[in-house]
């Protein structure tokens, strides 16, 4: 934008809350600066719902078909390196990206999860641009559909992560090391005794915070948590998933939509249970909760148990879960500190555009 240093983040809908965090962090270090977070549906929604409905007479839920074509990709191809390219290619998904990044003007593109790097990337090299085009990693395991050798730059959060890059050809020089990026609102929530008062909960049994949400069905720990409702406060976060916040209630639990706090419901407990999602392990690590994952819903997901099982408990399943619970009534459990390195998201992805 014209006079201004903007940074343009592409995302998918999956890591919406991702974005926002590095939204965050490059707008406290860009004073007076344009942070823009765009939806990479707006690349491929039009042309391909207009094809959907006009030509074969279909209704055209594009946020889901995307999400299901990302799922796929995950499920089945997450260990696989894809051949890279930057070859502009006349299709609408790319002319779009050109149009979005003439309007803008940025100095710095950002991608994250599937957030159309490709396209990015392309434009780039047709134009001979001067705009990078970065991406974050916002994953403690790598998914190697995310490689390209044509990007400016990666940042990862381990070494592990940056010697799979490395051997695939990507430049050493280019892979920076970052803490995964959470919002700020985890840092600047209230004490626990001022989150349980807000929340009208009282202060004389422990509280595990669930996360549950996605598409997953969460009602065998809903279950389990029933059993020690007695004991043990459960606030079961559900954003979106209305089948798991009618399950929560169903089984007697506090559940709560999209339209709470994380970061205060994260404040009011002891413990956070959720799946090995690296945006809510990483929140849970960050305020010093014991983490406990619940079971992996897909292979990049199995990936970030492994790398987190040193940091967490189990409750991979009904039974895992008890175990728990049980052990934290226990006073057995305490949070154990996940490494993260000293640098952060923004300023690592602003450092390339200084370059």
């Amino acid at each position: 934008m014209l006079n201004r240093r903007t940074a343009l983040i592409f995302t998918d809908a999956d890591r919406a809350n991702a974005a926002s965090a590095v939204k965050q962090q490059l707008s406290a270090l860009m004073p007076g600066g344009a942070v823009i977070i765009i939806d990479d549906a707006e690349l491929y929604a039009d042309a391909f719902k207009d094809f959907l409905e006009k030509v074969f007479g279909i209704p055209a839920n594009i946020e889901k078909r995307l999400a299901d074509r990302r799922e796929r990709k995950i499920r089945s191809l997450v260990s696989v390196t894809p051949q890279s390219a930057n070859t502009f290619k006349p299709a609408d998904a790319y002319r779009r990206m050109e149009n979005i990044l003439n309007r803008y003007t940025p100095e710095l593109v950002v991608s994250i999860g599937f957030g159309a790097f490709n396209e990015a990337v392309a434009v780039r090299d047709k134009q001979g641009a001067n705009f990078k085009v970065v991406a974050y990693i916002d994953d403690f395991a790598l998914n190697r559909q995310l490689i390209n050798t044509y990007m400016d730059g990666y940042v990862v959060y381990d070494m592990a992560i940056k010697t799979t890059l490395v051997n695939a050809k990507v430049d050493e020089d280019s892979v920076k090391l970052a803490a995964i990026a959470v919002g700020k609102g985890f840092l600047e929530a209230p004490s626990k005794a001022e989150a349980l008062n807000n929340l009208k909960i009282s202060a004389a049994k422990p509280v595990v915070t669930m996360v549950c949400t996605g598409k997953g069905d969460y009602s065998e720990y809903f279950s389990a948590a029933s059993r020690f409702a007695d004991e043990i406060t459960f606030l079961a976060y559900c954003g979106e998933n209305r089948l798991s916040y009618r399950q929560a209630i169903k089984y007697g639990l506090y559940a709560y939509n999209e339209g709470a706090s994380l970061p205060e419901l994260y404040s009011a407990a002891e413990a956070v249970m959720t799946p090995p999602e690296s945006y809510y392990a990483a929140a849970a690590a960050t305020t010093g909760k014991i983490l406990a994952l619940t079971a992996p819903r897909d292979n990049l997901e199995k990936m970030n148990a492994d790398k987190l099982k040193a940091y967490s408990e189990n409750a991979s399943d009904e039974y895992a879960a008890e175990n728990f619970f049980r052990h934290l009534l226990a006073g057995k459990l305490k949070p154990v500190p996940l490494p993260m390195p000293a640098n952060g998201v923004g300023e690592a992805l602003l450092s390339f555009a200084d370059e």
